[in-house]
């Protein structure tokens, strides 16, 4: 019987590969196979993974690759004589990291870089977006297989909901605290809908803030402040799940700014607490919402104040729009992306 080893880049429980590769773990106990999982630069919580140079091979090993930016984990897969098996997550365009991190930086532009020397390297290619898909085939990739992200339900579903007491609108964002992802933009639209309608609401940032971005988070505070904006725009930092339920079943609204997503979990998991979703249209958020949310092609502040103050006062179109996004959970839901894996594996092994 195999092992099915899962390496990536960094891991640190909260993030979306690292919590698909804990999902995909956890369904692949379940049918009696094992497998660690290996990473370069791994959290604070440390029981979940392995430093990858720590890993010894055997002749029954099957390894799966996560893709997302440069590492040294990725030349020591290849050099392993294992089969092995690509997830490709989208590596971020380094031009979003030029004015803050210059050594981000170059591992994105050689993370991109490598997909080119990698083509021939794996026995499948997955990707967990049609946007993604479409950029591996771009590369000459073949038969990439879409696989949206494996996400564990359960534990939303395990725990208590959180009631709202508060009267004020809460609108949150979630997502790591990064250029690319616009929490800046987050912040010129708090300043335009306060100015413009003068309601009583708060938005909450909720995302880790890494030690390379540090003056990217001391931007959004200085702007946070030069807009009077202490009352109304909160910074999070890590939070648990159980912060993180509080936050998604208390919120009236998620707003995304972002301007680069591989994927865009949160999205689902709005959908999952009957939170209305509204989001700037790039990369892969129009793949992953499907006909549900409401999306915009141009950032104009304004309209868009315009639109967000119409989801959180206008019952009506929120139900609608609630309506739409529970009809998009449930082909999340029914997809089950791990069986597909399975099954997509066991074309060349027996499991």
């Amino acid at each position: 019987m195999k092992n099915i080893h899962q390496f990536s880049a960094g891991f640190n429980p909260g993030d979306a590969i690292s919590n698909e590769m804990l999902a995909i773990q956890k369904y692949f106990s379940t049918l009696g196979i094992g497998g660690n999982l290996y990473s370069e630069n791994i959290g604070k919580d440390k029981k979940f993974c392995k430093k990858f140079k720590t890993y010894s091979e055997k002749k029954s090993d099957l390894i799966i690759y996560h893709h997302s930016i440069h590492s040294n984990v990725l030349d020591f897969v290849l050099k392993a004589n294992a089969p092995k098996i690509l997830i490709y997550h989208n590596v971020t365009p380094y031009q979003f990291f030029q004015s803050y991190d210059l050594k981000l930086t170059h591992y994105l532009k050689k993370g991109r870089e490598e997909l080119s020397e990698i083509r021939e390297k794996f026995l499948i290619h997955f990707s967990d977006s049609k946007y993604n898909c479409d950029e591996l085939s771009s590369l000459g990739f073949e038969n990439v297989i879409e696989l949206p992200i494996v996400i564990d339900f359960s534990k939303f579903s395990a725990k208590v909901v959180s009631k709202k007491t508060s009267e004020k609108k809460k609108i949150i964002f979630v997502g790591r605290l990064a250029p690319n992802k616009k929490q800046d933009d987050l912040i010129r639209f708090a300043k335009i809908y306060k100015d413009s309608f003068n309601r009583d609401f708060q938005l909450w940032i909720l995302g880790n803030s890494s030690h390379e971005l540090k003056s990217y988070k001391e931007e959004l505070e200085l702007m946070i402040r030069f807009y009077d904006l202490k009352e109304n725009v909160f910074l999070s930092n890590f939070i648990s799940d159980e912060k993180l339920i509080e936050h998604y079943s208390t919120a009236d609204l998620f707003l995304s700014l972002s301007e680069h997503e591989g994927f865009c979990v949160p999205l689902i998991e709005s959908m999952f607490f009957s939170v209305p979703i509204l989001a700037y249209s790039s990369s892969a958020v129009p793949d992953t919402l499907g006909d549900s949310g409401i999306l915009f092609n141009k950032k104009d502040f304004l309209k868009v104040s315009v639109l967000a103050d119409r989801l959180l006062f206008d019952r009506k179109l929120k139900e609608q729009v609630i309506e739409k996004e529970r009809e998009r959970l449930k082909y999340f839901q029914m997809i089950r992306p791990e069986k597909i894996l399975q099954e997509e594996i066991r074309k060349y092994f027996e499991l």
